[in-house]
């Protein structure tokens, strides 16, 4: 987690010296067409959020953790571009029943695909806001060092919306390196719950993106 903070921090301080410098040495000529595919692949740091189940009657405490993703996008107007992302993590857990004060030490697979939306600024050094919209999926959920079975045994979905904001740096027209911080919104089922539990988790990540064109 540190290495990724040291890499997000080099990248914020190194791109305003790159912008001035090609703004310098770049001489005038024919505008080529914007790439049309996108392919995307980064790494990002989620922050630690609670989920309260009323179905298994448990709490699951999730950890921070590394998260990694891949996307593709196809280009709609100047600037925008739509397609699909998935990611995946292996986070630890701290698992409570609740009403029996049981605690055990776990871990479990956190996953997403949303339909994403990315917008920038189109300039070398650019803005980046990006909206999506899919589920967030919680499952082989195994307790450490036990033989107890921790429920839900399948998969659990939840619907997630997400807003992420950040900077990045066009090194070239078909290779580009993002900065984003996302913030997402994920809804649990309500069956079950008591009164004053939230159906809702905050989730938090700080993402890495390299972007690359796929064709003209």
């Amino acid at each position: 987690m540190r290495r990724l903070t040291l890499v997000v921090l080099t990248f914020l301080v190194v791109l305003p010296l790159g912008d001035a410098r090609a703004q310098i040495i770049r001489q005038p000529g024919p505008r080529l067409r914007e790439p049309v595919n996108w392919a995307s692949a980064g790494i990002g740091l989620q922050q630690g959020w609670t989920v309260f189940d009323g179905t298994t009657g448990s709490r699951w405490d999730i950890g921070d953790t590394q998260t990694y993703f891949l996307g593709a996008e196809h280009a709609v107007s100047g600037g925008v571009t739509a397609g699909v992302r998935a990611s995946t993590a292996s986070a630890s857990l701290r698992y409570l029943v609740r009403g029996t004060g049981i605690v055990s030490d776990a871990d479990v697979r956190v996953s997403q695909v949303l339909a994403v939306a990315h917008i920038t600024s189109g300039r070398p050094l650019h803005s980046v806001i990006e909206l999506g919209a899919g589920a967030t999926f919680y499952s082989g959920f195994k307790a450490r060092n036990s033989t107890v079975a921790l429920a839900p045994r399948g998969t659990d979905a939840d619907f997630t919306f997400v807003l992420g904001y950040g900077i990045g740096y066009a090194f070239s027209r078909t290779f580009q390196l993002d900065v984003v911080q996302d913030l997402a919104t994920s809804l649990h089922q309500k069956t079950g719950l008591e009164a004053g539990d939230d159906s809702s988790a905050r989730i938090s990540v700080t993402r890495l993106v390299a972007r690359v064109a796929l064709g003209g």
